[in-house]
């Protein structure tokens, strides 16, 4: 049986893979990644502030050493996360475990979440930095843009153009829209993608001029230089919902931007699969896929949020 289990494990493991280049997280190739195996704390790799030029200004002087002026900034090992069910009967498990099969899909579907949530855990949550990564400097709310901005009465708005303007003059300000190709992200959920285009209709000939606008099956991908990624801030699944990250005290979506130097994903088990026969059961087996993933902001200015009201 142990065999049979093994062979059932290296073919679920390989759909699973087949199905995540297929079905992508939202939010993954938005931002930079690295290896975190072995270690319960790491540093983020090759993290270099920004540097002034040197300039030589006197005969057979010394040279001068550039200091880039960074800090360490941490990645702390979180818990993993993952999909498990029993299925009873070889049968149904060749079934569940097939490229298109039921649990291969689930254990995608529950790994790509997995992804987003700890990106946004990331993205939402503090930086830990200095010697040790004993230094906490939670998200600062000069990075965040008020749920008023746009409006005439003052009051909580909804996404609009302003909003945007107001979130590409924060990064240049920062001088992020200095970096050499700098692809600007942001997350965008059904009722925003909605509110832009009620104010700026992709049918309009602005959409595509003045705004550069790019639209797909019904949705804004690209717009005033944003990469527009949807997915529902609000979604209970997400546990940086359920952690009230992704919605402030007023009820208001905390809608998230960057640049993919911003945001560092640490991986310390991209994927783990387990087929096992359980001894209390008749002819039942456990399938199992797990992730442990955990992200941080790496720079207080390359990462930003927008306050947007839904109501």
């Amino acid at each position: 049986m142990a065999d049979v289990n093994t062979t059932a494990n290296y073919e679920f493991t390989n759909n699973v893979e087949l199905q995540l280049q297929q079905t992508k997280s939202q939010l993954i190739d938005a931002v930079e990644t690295q290896d975190c195996a072995g270690a319960e704390k790491v540093t983020v790799a090759d993290l270099i502030g920004s540097t002034t030029p040197q300039e030589a200004d006197e005969r057979h002087g010394d040279l001068k050493e550039t200091d880039p002026g960074h800090d360490r900034v941490w990645l702390v090992k979180t818990n993993e996360l993952y999909f498990h069910k029993f299925v009873d009967g070889a049968d149904q498990l060749a079934t569940r475990i097939s490229l298109d099969g039921g649990y291969t899909m689930a254990a995608t579907a529950t790994i790509n979440l997995a992804w987003d949530d700890r990106i946004l855990e990331g993205v939402y949550g503090p930086i830990l930095s200095g010697k040790e990564g004993t230094t906490v400097t939670p998200f600062p709310p000069a990075q965040i843009i008020p749920a008023a901005t746009g409006g005439a009465g003052g009051g909580a708005t909804r996404m609009n153009v302003a909003k945007l303007r107001a979130a590409n003059k924060m990064l240049d300000k920062a001088f992020v829209g200095a970096e050499a190709q700098a692809t600007k992200y942001m997350v965008l959920t059904a009722e925003q993608n909605d509110d832009l285009l009620s104010e700026v209709p992709a049918t309009s000939s602005d959409f595509k001029g003045a705004f550069g606008g790019e639209f797909q099956d019904g949705r804004i991908i690209r717009m005033l230089g944003w990469t527009f990624l949807h997915l529902e801030l609000r979604n209970p699944a997400l546990n940086a919902f359920k952690s009230k990250l992704t919605v402030d005290a007023d009820g208001n979506t905390r809608t998230p931007f960057w640049v993919k130097s911003g945001v560092r994903l640490g991986i310390w088990n991209r994927l783990r699969t387990e087929i096992k026969d359980q001894p209390s059961k008749v002819n039942t087996r456990s399938v199992f896929a797990g992730t442990t993933v955990a992200a941080t902001r790496t720079q207080a200015g390359k990462v930003g949020i927008i306050l947007n009201s839904e109501k």
